[in-house]
């Protein structure tokens, strides 16, 4: 089935969309990595990229992005009608909500890769002469570890939004709030409580302790419980 609805996204727009968002963020932050501070790029730093990088899609762009993914996976069945046909087949609908996460989440792993490479380009063509490979592998977790939370908290906000039938812009809206809400939350000292926040933690993006890690991880393990059981009443109430 997951093979199915790979078929299903060449025939739209939404590859090319991810795509552009993708170029278009990671020009806008190598375009910040050329401004100059008494005559110095702040982009000429190994690291700054990749941190810079993992910082703003982490807060702006995954969730949101994510989310549009899956809300488009099954919105795209109500467009094309369909939607009824898939119900009343023998397919079981958890076997299609299941393919549909696992396109999504192919697809907001590969996005989350090409992002890592963009920034990694950026720090060869100005730090060239000073790369470290330790500190690219260790980034290249960073952003895995934080494009599987997001994919977990955009999977909350579908699970939700699916449940009470609200269309992909609220949902996208919905991820971008969510997300930037960790912005704020960042400047407090248990930070690590808010699950946006606590992929920094766990990745070690930020400098924490044991503890720490641990109520983060929690934190994400809750969210993870939290939309399966949510998705599992969107099936329920399919079905009803």
């Amino acid at each position: 089935m997951v093979q199915i609805e790979l078929k299903k996204l060449k025939r739209k727009k939404l590859l090319l969309i991810l795509f552009i968002v993708c170029l278009i963020s990671s020009l806008i932050q190598y375009g910040m990595g050329n401004m100059t501070y008494n005559d110095i790029k702040y982009g000429s730093t190994f690291g700054w990229f990749l941190k810079n990088g993992l910082s703003v899609n982490s807060y702006y762009i995954f969730t949101p992005i994510f989310t549009l993914i899956g809300m488009e996976l099954f919105l795209m069945e109500s467009r094309d009608k369909v939607w009824n046909n898939l119900l009343t087949s023998p397919i079981n609908i958890e076997d299609i909500v299941k393919s549909k996460k696992s396109v999504s989440l192919i697809l907001s792993l590969i996005y989350s890769l090409l992002t890592f490479l963009l920034m990694l380009f950026f720090e060869i063509k100005l730090n060239l002469e000073s790369i470290n490979f330790n500190v690219v592998i260790q980034y290249f977790i960073k952003y895995m570890i934080h494009s599987l939370v997001s994919y977990l908290i955009s999977w909350l906000i579908i699970s939700v939004m699916l449940y009470f039938k609200q269309n992909l812009q609220i949902g996208v809206i919905v991820g971008f709030v969510v997300s930037f809400f960790g912005v704020f939350v960042s400047q407090l000292n248990m930070a690590y409580l808010y699950v946006v926040n606590s992929m920094f933690y766990i990745s070690k993006a930020i400098d924490s302790t044991n503890k720490e890690k641990l109520i983060s991880a929690i934190i994400v393990l809750l969210v993870f419980m939290l939309q399966k059981i949510i998705l599992s009443k969107y099936c329920e109430k399919i079905y009803a």
